[in-house]
């Protein structure tokens, strides 16, 4: 429990350090966009790919598309809990309210916490997890799952927009694999490419701390009940839920702990954005972000630890 809270402690140290950079305009908007840019389109996706290439096995368990359904399960139950607590309230936040419970952080906080918390061998079995989770996540946030909640009556259902560099990277590597190519790719272009993705860890708490200072607090006031009710909902009830299913079916493994992490996971950082889109309350949503990040300091120790405790797991 304690390595798990300093495992923590270290990321949010790296967090406070972009988040007093912004404040203080050592990074400003434009190199925020830059390295957003880089970390989406280059580290993130050569991280992904190199990993995958060097470490999945053909015969590995549990197989790809388990993770792509785990996705859809914890986006499935978030949904119905939000919509439920959501459902016949006077207040006029029902989506954003639901769009904060329904998608968490999946990508950037496990990855970072994966390099922090565990051994070599463990850590890049994590990483391949994440990757093909993330395959699934991005179809329900980037398409499916953000137009379900804030669709109107003749909005198109816009397909292309999942296929990010994260998921093309993790598909091609994938065939790669599968089809025998990876083999054959040499170490001298394969090195650099991870030298670049290991980048990611770093420079994503960079980002998330900065990207929380943008947030205005100064209506936070006026919401606090709502948002602290969205929060207990994605920070509590849900990794509950999925503890008790990890027990109930005795999934102790790596894969048992990867469930309660990823269910354990605040809102996804890039949630404003995709709300703005919509024409939504950008600035709601960014407040449950923060609030969820800021809480889940605590939380993400106390299930991680509780999840060591009822299984049979250790590393």
């Amino acid at each position: 429990m304690l390595e798990i809270s300093l495992t923590v402690i270290k990321l949010t140290v790296i967090t406070v350090l972009g988040y007093y950079f912004y404040k203080k305009a050592v990074i400003d908007q434009k190199i925020l966009n830059f390295l957003i840019l880089f970390v989406v389109n280059f580290s993130v996706p050569f991280l992904g790919f190199s990993h995958i290439i060097e470490n999945l096995q053909k015969d590995m368990v549990p197989p790809p598309f388990v993770f792509i359904l785990l996705s859809f399960a914890i986006f499935g139950i978030s949904f119905i809990l939000g919509y439920i607590f959501s459902f016949k309230r006077s207040h006029e936040l029902k989506r954003e309210f639901t769009s904060i419970v329904s998608f968490q952080n999946c990508g950037y906080l496990p990855l970072s916490l994966a390099a922090f918390m565990f051994p070599a061998n463990i850590k890049e079995k994590f990483i391949i997890y994440t990757f093909l989770y993330v395959v699934g996540f991005d179809i329900i946030f980037w398409s499916v799952g953000t137009y379900f909640i804030f669709r109107k009556k003749g909005d198109p259902l816009k397909l292309k927009s999942i296929f990010t560099p994260p998921i093309v990277a993790t598909v091609l590597a994938l065939i790669f694999v599968y089809a025998g190519i990876a083999k054959f790719i040499p170490q001298v272009l394969l090195s650099p490419v991870r030298m670049i993705g290991d980048t990611s860890f770093v420079l994503s708490m960079l980002i998330l701390g900065c990207w929380l200072a943008r947030i205005d607090t100064a209506s936070l006031r006026k919401k606090i009940f709502l948002v602290l009710e969205a929060s207990a909902l994605k920070l509590l009830v849900i990794p509950f839920i999925f503890l008790l299913l990890t027990v109930r079916f005795d999934i102790s493994s790596l894969f048992g702990l990867f469930i309660i992490i990823q269910a354990a996971m605040p809102s996804a950082v890039s949630l404003p954005i995709v709300v703005n889109l919509h024409k939504a309350d950008s600035e709601f949503v960014s407040q449950g972000v923060l609030l969820t990040h800021i809480f889940s300091i605590f939380t993400i120790p106390l299930w991680v630890g509780l999840y060591l405790n009822f299984s049979h797991f250790s590393f």
